[in-house]
């Protein structure tokens, strides 16, 4: 959603564009800031220039709602002293459970106008005023219908989140919805390394914080969404168990090299049936309502970095019969090479929702 435009009527289908300029893509977790700055030299090659991933104490963000102001501009500050970067064009993302998501139809050659029935579908709120909202024409069919998506939010939810940002003396140029910077960042890698895959009907999983959002798309359409409640606090929560460790202890074992022993026994193999169950269980209420012509082709799993990961994807591949990889978009980029690859290739299923606002910026 645009911050200062509330309303939009954007034609533009691509996400990813030719263009020489720099975009920051910054999201917030419970656990974290995360912060990716891009350029494009040209189409679908990205140069990640820095990223940020600045850790939150606890009871400043609960389940995505900002609790402690104060303390979250503080971070958001040390965030932005740390990337050390000028970048103006600034994309943030605003929380899936904050918004309401819907595609609808319009026939345009009925009397009412495509703007007018997106104000119908708003009537929701007591008032537009209290109301933000973007909306954009994402496909038209055979018959002529116009596919129409629309975003919205209710303003205060807004605000308190452009508030914290303002105070940190970040000033964003756009605001879109975690779940839709996934998106981005899947077009983003199918457009840049299998464009085979883009009129093709994908299963995308990232695997976040307290869950795992799936969507499935076609053509840079979503046709099905829905939240698994596996994330990476089930694994948190597993380390802390195993090993009798506190919670940040436990965030430090996911994300470094060197594991216990018997890691992979005794977190690792339990999260992968857990996991693959999910994945088979949100199939299985799409395949309820889809029809022949939207046949899953791939699978992707986002934010999953781990040794046995194409382990991990012939399991479910195995139990779903569908081509499956586990990958994490932010590596598609060229790096600086200032930034420690191994460093990157351990925190960057962190970074997806941040590389995709970015990616949405160029």
């Amino acid at each position: 959603m645009k911050v200062k435009k509330f309303k939009q009527n954007s034609k533009n289908k691509k996400v990813v564009t030719a263009s020489s300029r720099q975009s920051l893509g910054i999201n917030f977790t419970d656990k974290s800031i995360n912060m990716v700055l891009l350029s494009a030299r040209s189409l679908n090659q990205f140069y990640l220039e820095k990223y940020v991933i600045v850790p939150l104490p606890k009871n400043i963000i609960d389940n995505g709602s900002i609790e402690d102001h104060n303390e979250f501009v503080a971070h958001l500050q040390q965030a932005k002293d740390r990337l050390q970067s000028n970048c103006k064009n600034i994309i943030v993302s605003i929380p899936q459970k904050l918004t309401n998501i819907q595609v609808i139809s319009h026939d345009p050659d009925l009397e009412y106008t495509e703007e007018e029935q997106v104000m119908m579908e708003l009537s929701q709120y007591e008032s537009l005023d209290e109301a933000s909202y973007d909306y954009q024409n994402i496909m038209t069919n055979a018959e002529g219908i116009e596919q129409v998506m629309l975003v919205s939010a209710k303003r205060e939810d807004v605000n308190l989140i452009m508030d914290v940002f303002a105070d940190a003396d970040i000033t964003p140029t756009q605001m879109d919805v975690d779940l839709i910077a996934i998106m981005n960042a899947a077009i983003g890698f199918i457009n840049a390394e299998q464009p085979q895959l883009a009129d093709q009907c994908v299963a995308v999983f990232n695997i976040d914080l307290n869950g795992t959002q799936a969507i499935i798309m076609r053509n840079s359409v979503m046709l099905y969404k829905q939240e698994m409640s596996i994330g990476y606090e089930h694994l948190i929560q597993s380390i802390r168990r195993n090993y009798q460790l506190t919670d940040d202890e436990a965030w430090d074992v996911l994300f470094r090299n060197s594991k216990p022993e018997d890691y992979d026994k005794t977190v690792i193999e339990p999260f992968k049936q857990q996991f693959t169950q999910e994945i088979q269980r949100v199939l299985q209420f799409y395949f309820t309502s889809a029809s022949q012509e939207n046949d899953i082709e791939e699978i992707m799993v986002f934010g999953f970095e781990d040794n046995h990961a194409n382990d991990f994807a012939r399991e479910v591949k195995q139990q779903t019969n569908i081509s499956t990889q586990f990958l994490n978009p932010v590596l598609i980029a060229q790096n600086d090479n200032r930034i420690d690859d191994g460093k990157l290739h351990q925190q960057c299923g962190l970074l997806t929702v941040a590389f995709g606002l970015a990616v949405q910026g160029l």
